[in-house]
């Protein structure tokens, strides 16, 4: 056994451990309940910046200031995750989540407080969601046994994707019925999270902390993880290249959806087959990942994606009504290959990564994935039209079907991963 998975078995006591199904279902019931006021407040907000002022321009720079700090700050809020205890972290963040809402979003609603206001609303109350949810992943490896670690993270993604579904069109809802109602909706959810957090047990690690290293080093521990280790650089890397080529593949889909004249409905439920997809994915994900080697994962979920792209190219080709049908099992067959990538690539970080480094890696995982998708969507546009959709779909699947060459033939040369250590 190596000395980070030691590390990684050292930090669940046995008297955590005995009762670690409870305390997976109380961190997993924070999560999931912050992350569906997340998505309601997220959707909400920029609703209520249109309302107020009537300008498209300033509701996107709202919505926009609820994701930038939040992807930049991802590096940085992993260190601090890794500094302190998961749960007291999860606590403060809750905590400043609902004082955002109440200082922020209050005046704004009830005593006619500059709309600009929301703008930093939004970037607080991103901050304090990813400090959330980076501890959340970050004390899996202490409260749930090693042999139970994928399915952990199985149902750690089917939670997403279900939060995905359910928040978005329950903000809208919540939204026309009262627009204070997402705000308060929000607060109430962070107060339910809150109490399961406070009854999770504090974790404690039962070794001295390393010793402190320069700011540049610390916040750098995510970075130099993955350059050492070759599954997690290989495995990024994929993450990275398909994210950028899915939002090409979103616009496509758009525009397709758009040319043959299907109603915003149908357009809602084939954008919205993806989150069904990955929910399925993460459900029937476990069997697999127990199963097979992470990189092997990888390979199939490349040559999947592979297969798929290279269906989603005949869509140019179908009318109206044999879109309906390939536009949703394309996208949504995207989402339930992805949700196999990310069970695949979480267990392999808890299982293999020391506790100490988990939330820099997380951190520098969602940074560098998170910073694709901009990347993709102003590429594909440029893409689009220079070239079309004709064009464009046979370019995405060769790029597709290029990088499940590549995986395979570094999975093949490379030696069977292990674990990752310390930088």
């Amino acid at each position: 056994m190596s000395e980070t998975d030691e590390h990684a078995e050292v930090t669940v006591p046995s008297t955590v451990q005995s009762r670690w199904r409870l305390h997976f279902a109380l961190l997993w019931s924070s999560v999931a309940l912050a992350g569906l006021g997340s998505m309601t407040f997220g959707l909400a907000i920029p609703l209520l910046a249109l309302f107020h002022t009537g300008s498209p321009a300033l509701a996107g720079w709202i919505a926009a200031a609820g994701m930038v700090p939040r992807t930049l700050l991802h590096v940085p809020v992993g260190l601090v995750v890794d500094r302190h205890d998961p749960r007291t972290v999860m606590l403060i963040g809750l905590l400043c989540r609902i004082l955002c809402v109440t200082l922020f979003v209050g005046p704004v609603l009830f005593l006619g407080a500059p709309v600009v206001i929301l703008a930093l609303a939004s970037a607080l109350h991103g901050v304090c969601a990813t400090l959330h949810t980076t501890a959340g992943t970050a004390a899996v490896p202490h409260l749930v046994p090693r042999e139970e670690l994928a399915g952990a993270a199985a149902k750690n993604e089917a939670r997403n994707d279900a939060t995905q579904m359910i928040g978005r069109p329950l903000g809208g809802a919540l939204y026309g019925v009262a627009h204070a109602l997402p705000a308060l909706f929000d607060v109430v959810l962070c107060f339910l999270s809150l109490w399961a957090s406070l009854r999770l047990p504090r974790i404690r690690r039962d070794r001295a902390r390393p010793p402190r290293r320069p700011l540049g080093r610390e916040l750098a521990g995510g970075f130099l993880l993955v350059r050492r280790d070759g599954f997690l650089l290989s495995s990024l890397m994929v993450c990275m290249l398909t994210n950028t080529l899915f939002q090409v593949v979103w616009l496509i889909i758009m525009l397709r959806a758009t040319e043959e004249g299907l109603s915003t409905f149908i357009l809602g439920l084939v954008l919205a087959s993806t989150g069904a997809g990955g929910l399925l994915g993460a459900l029937a994900a476990p069997y697999l990942v127990r199963r097979v080697s992470p990189a092997r994962m990888v390979c199939l979920c490349a040559w999947a994606w592979s297969a798929l792209t290279l269906v989603l190219s005949t869509a140019d080709r179908a009318g109206a009504e044999w879109l309906t049908m390939i536009l949703p099992l394309t996208w949504g067959g995207i989402g339930f290959v992805g949700a196999h990538m990310n069970v695949t690539v979480t267990t392999y970080h808890t299982a293999h990564v020391a506790p100490e480094l988990l939330g820099r890696l997380t951190g520098t995982v969602r940074f560098l994935t998170g910073a694709m998708l901009p990347v993709g969507l102003l590429c594909g546009g440029h893409v689009l039209e220079a070239l079309g959709v004709r064009t464009t779909l046979p370019l995405v699947a060769a790029i597709t079907t290029m990088i499940a060459l590549v995986v395979t033939v570094f999975a093949i040369k490379r030696p069977p991963v292990g674990s990752a250590s310390t930088p």
